[in-house]
């Protein structure tokens, strides 16, 4: 049976995020705010903290190197693939799209959040979390990325496994000016209030599980596509503690945005 631990990354001194490979980042810890009343893992609410944000790396889809995954750098396909309920190991379950569009099969899909050595490399990475300027905790690649101005235009963009930084992989660039052929698996739980909203933007894919249900689906690639989701529509009992999932892919071309804002205190969750 797969077993899940809590990590509370909102720490009191500075922080370590471990994989089962090797150690992958040390990071200072955020600044406690003193308001109180947060769920016990965390103590106080934070005014920022990590989330623990599972990275998978690809190399780009050779037709000639059967280790490469034809659903990253191709057009536009995987859409509508995502089964409406999560799998008992928290995972996506690949259904067959009902459309035109092209898809890879189970198969192939099923690598995208899966240690598949050889086909893809595993990082951990620690995704920022922080109060933003609405009163909601956000990360937002648009105003936190990485600088960027490939397209002539200035901009910021969600590309954390860039040669030369610190989480990059022994995959790298493969050539193009960002790493721009991995996943992202975030698993959390969160304490449910009376009215939780949820906003998120992706550029490619994006699902987001609550309580083990599809409430957004962006899969496919495509420009950066935003999504709103207010969860008491789930019924959620206000007090209770609740799964949080989301699957991010990033597939094609040289825009990665990622942006996820809520008023959800979550703590990151991890396999082991």
């Amino acid at each position: 049976m797969r077993r899940f631990a809590i990590v509370a990354l909102a720490c009191t001194s500075a922080c370590t995020i471990r994989s089962e490979r090797a150690e992958v980042g040390v990071y200072e810890a955020p600044a406690q705010a003193s308001n109180g009343g947060a769920p016990s893992e965390l103590g106080p609410y934070p005014a920022s903290y990590f989330l623990a944000l599972q990275l998978r790396d690809f190399k780009r889809y050779d037709k000639t190197d059967p280790t490469t995954n034809p659903g990253f750098d191709n057009l536009n396909s995987e859409k509508s693939v995502v089964a409406p309920l999560l799998g008992a190991d928290r995972k996506p379950v690949y259904q067959a799209p009902k459309n035109a569009l092209p898809t890879f099969g189970q198969a192939y899909f099923d690598q995208w959040y899966r240690d598949v050595p050889g086909t893809n490399y595993p990082v951990v990475y620690p995704l920022p979390i922080a109060l933003g300027p609405s009163g909601l905790y956000q990360y937002d690649s648009q105003t936190s990325g990485k600088p960027d101005v490939y397209l002539g235009v200035a901009r910021r963009v969600f590309f954390p496994l860039d040669d030369g930084d610190p989480y990059a992989t022994p995959f790298g660039n493969q050539g193009a000016v960002h790493n721009q052929a991995f996943t992202a698996e975030l698993h959390a739980t969160f304490v449910a209030g009376t009215d939780n909203v949820l906003h998120v933007r992706a550029d490619d894919d994006l699902y987001v599980f609550v309580d083990g249900q599809l409430v957004i689906d962006l899969g496919g690639t495509h420009p950066g596509t935003s999504a709103d989701f207010a969860l008491n529509s789930l019924g959620l009992t206000t007090g209770e503690s609740y799964p949080f999932d989301l699957f991010y892919a990033e597939r094609l071309g040289a825009t990665g945005e990622l942006t996820l804002e809520t008023d959800l205190v979550l703590v990151s969750v991890l396999s082991e």
